[in-house]
């Protein structure tokens, strides 16, 4: 057997045991509807003699370390809406996901409660309830130190594939909801992973912006990278932490514009473990975009339980004002294709999910949230103009290709709407050879000589393309007829940033060592300080079960 044959089998039955092992180190679980069998999203799983747990990812799935399956404890799943469930840890089955089904249910509550809410129902607006629920913020949620332990994770999402997964556990020690966040809050990372067992890709990877190769956009707005930072964008846009500070169009500030910028109207009371909430549909509407939030507010105290923020945009607002430059062409090419394909639907364009869950002392502690936005990738054409050049020898233009052009298409003169001092430019013979086409005026030689030396001068004395000479190459394509030219090859996405509590240690303060605390304006995954605790084997990463959901 040949030496490079046996060094493949060796890698792939390597990869494979690898991940087999992986896998086999984790009970997987995946929770679902009981009634339409549709995946539980981020529902909370609890271990219940362990203050420990995780959150249910897109397609319900979630996972546990193998060795709390003999340490006879259970687990408590609880999500808004439905009843909740307790099942032994043992009886997991270690091979393959566990499906658990949650049950749609209506709480019971006592006689006496049921009468008081209807009272207050009656009595207050949906916008009052927002009002009284904005101004109990400082007495629902902790105003003295304490930390949070979690999972966090960001990566991008596209044609049904996790991309760049990044994972890490941190301990964030945040100060009290009477400090502001930005400059108090320190985190400590116990680990960080770039997840190679799922797809890399380096162009999708890069900040937004023009880079050398590619153009990541997200269109008709802009994401600040806070220094770099992907966890601090996201602690950026709890709303609710950052109640008094500006936090994300149209939410902005919450104390004071939630309100002012929303229409609010009361739907279904919903609940959560034994508690009733109000839930409160609030709505903004723009020239080319619309938003919708949901608020989930305690019946008792006012306490905000959930908050979710939905940005769309109008299919008409897709690249409405964006032409693409290729070359010396301006193309709309792209954007006629866009528009096209986005037709009639309304294009998520971000949206935030924040869920706060009460702790031992009735206050409200983060429980996890979700950030995430689209974004386009427009890469450079696979078939392009080099450059084209005036040769005076032979009274013509060449148009240099880099790839070898269609003869027919590009033989074809009306594919060339070419201008001079806003004079039409006629052609009358055109030469198609491999990868150049010569082009020749309908003109004399006197006349041909005098617009190539005013072409000549105008680049010598201004240092730019040509304002006078316009030029559109229309309809060419490849030998192959596989591209079009200057047709920009572009892909979308949606860019997920995560973090999920596992642990909440009441009135607890960061220490003292500042070198071990996180840079908040450098990447997460580049060089940072990894500091482990003496209890980092309670903590896991929750990775995706699998690429689809």
């Amino acid at each position: 057997m040949p030496f490079i044959t046996k060094c493949c089998l060796f890698c792939l039955f390597f990869l494979c045991t690898f991940t087999s092992r992986a896998q086999l180190d984790f009970l997987q679980g995946q929770l679902v509807d009981s009634i339409t069998g549709e995946p539980v999203v981020f529902a909370t799983i609890r271990i219940k003699e362990k203050a420990l747990g995780v959150i249910s990812n897109q397609d319900g799935g979630f996972r546990l370390p193998l060795k709390l399956k003999d340490q006879g404890d259970s687990l408590i799943i609880s999500s808004m809406g439905y009843e909740k469930r307790r099942i032994s840890i043992h009886d997991l089955s270690q091979i393959g996901p566990n499906s658990i089904k949650l049950v749609p249910g209506v709480i019971e509550l006592g006689e006496v409660q049921v009468t008081e809410a209807r009272k207050r129902k009656r009595a207050l607006s949906a916008k009052g309830i927002v009002r009284r629920a904005i101004k109990a913020i400082p007495n629902n949620f902790p105003r003295y130190p304490f930390s949070l332990i979690g999972y966090y994770r960001d990566y991008q999402f596209s044609e049904g594939k996790y991309i760049n997964l990044n994972e890490a556990i941190l301990e964030v020690f945040d100060m009290g909801f009477h400090k502001l966040d930005d400059l108090n809050t320190k985190v400590q990372i116990y680990d960080k992973n770039e997840n190679l067992n799922f797809q890399r890709d380096t162009l999708s990877d890069n900040k937004y912006g023009d880079n050398e190769r590619s153009m990541k956009i997200i269109n008709n707005a802009s994401l600040s990278d806070y220094g770099g930072n992907e966890f601090t964008i996201l602690r950026v846009h709890d709303a609710i932490r950052n109640y008094n500070i500006n936090s994300y169009d149209f939410v902005n500030r919450l104390e004071t514009n939630l309100i002012k910028n929303h229409f609010f109207r009361k739907q279904e009371d919903t609940y959560t473990e034994e508690e009733t909430l109000y839930t409160i549909r609030f709505t903004k509407l723009l020239t080319g975009y619309s938003a919708v939030g949901l608020l989930y507010i305690s019946k008792k105290d006012f306490a905000i339980h959930k908050m979710k923020y939905s940005v769309y945009e109008n299919s008409t607002a897709v690249f409405g004002k964006r032409r693409e430059i290729i070359g010396n062409f301006e193309s709309s090419t792209l954007v006629s294709r866009m528009r096209k394909e986005n037709a009639g639907k309304r294009r998520l364009f971000f949206e935030i999910t924040t869920e706060y869950q009460r702790g031992g002392d009735d206050k409200m502690y983060l429980n996890y949230i979700s950030f995430h936005n689209d974004f386009w990738l427009i890469e450079p054409p696979e078939f392009d103009v080099n450059e084209m050049v005036l040769l005076r020898d032979c009274q013509c233009f060449e148009v240099r290709f880099n790839r070898e052009v269609d003869a027919l298409a590009a033989g074809n003169k009306k594919n060339y709407d070419w201008a001079f001092k806003d004079q039409k430019i006629k052609f009358k013979e055109v030469i198609v050879f491999e990868k150049e086409v010569r082009l020749f005026p309908d003109m004399d030689a006197k006349t041909f000589e005098k617009m190539a030396n005013l072409l000549s001068d105008e680049n010598e004395n201004s240092g730019k393309p040509n304002k006078s000479f316009k030029t559109e190459i229309r309809n060419i394509t490849d030998k192959e007829n596989r591209y079009l030219l200057g047709e920009n090859t572009y892909r979308q996405f949606q860019q997920y940033r995560e973090f999920f509590v596992q642990r909440v240690n009441r009135r607890k303060e960061a220490p003292k060592e500042a070198e071990s605390f996180m840079n908040k304006t450098s990447p997460v995954f580049e060089y940072q300080p990894v500091s482990k605790p003496p209890d980092f084997g309670d903590y896991w990463m929750n990775t995706p079960l699998k690429d689809r959901f």
